[in-house]
């Protein structure tokens, strides 16, 4: 939360949302709120708690959408999912598309130093280098934070956490 809210603006996209409780804090801090997952049962449990608070859309980002204009973009677990690199430009593609200039991208992955596998999966690992490269010039690296995140079952992961604004 301390990320998002040193971001400019109030209308966010949570990409990769599942069900997380984060949406919670965001709309008790007046946010405008749209989360986007694969999963139609993650979206299904959030309108159950949630109902008219937040916006709605399944989608894959590693395919083209149409998102609709947000100010900040929050991503805290579909990056290192992306494997090959057509998935990684389409999520690129994405963010642009729906992020303007003076927008922000506050993007948290599994670092490089840290676990190569989550929930069974092969995970894209980054620093802060990987991630400019990625995000290209269109995007200016603001801030990068360092931190070990605690999975739900306990687990450590190291992780790098950044804010981007796009120029």
């Amino acid at each position: 939360m301390d990320l998002i809210s040193s971001c400019d603006g109030k209308r966010i996209i949570d990409v990769g949302s599942g069900t997380t409780t984060l949406v919670d804090s965001l709309i008790d801090n007046e946010y405008d709120v749209t989360v986007l997952d694969i999963s139609s049962e993650a979206l299904r449990i959030l309108s159950v708690r949630h109902g008219q608070n937040l916006k709605y859309i399944r989608g894959d980002l590693s395919e083209s959408l149409d998102l609709g204009n947000f100010e900040i973009w929050h991503d805290r677990a579909v990056l290192h999912f992306l494997l090959k690199e057509s998935e990684r430009l389409s999520y690129v593609q994405n963010l642009e598309s729906c992020i303007q200039s003076g927008g922000h991208a506050v993007i948290e992955t599994f670092s490089r130093d840290g676990a190569q596998m989550c929930c069974g999966l092969d995970l894209y690992t980054y620093d802060e280098a990987l991630l400019t490269e990625l995000l290209g010039d269109k995007w200016i690296l603001i801030d990068s934070i360092r931190h070990t995140h605690i999975n739900p079952f306990g687990g450590e992961r190291p992780y790098i956490s950044t804010i981007f604004r796009r120029v």
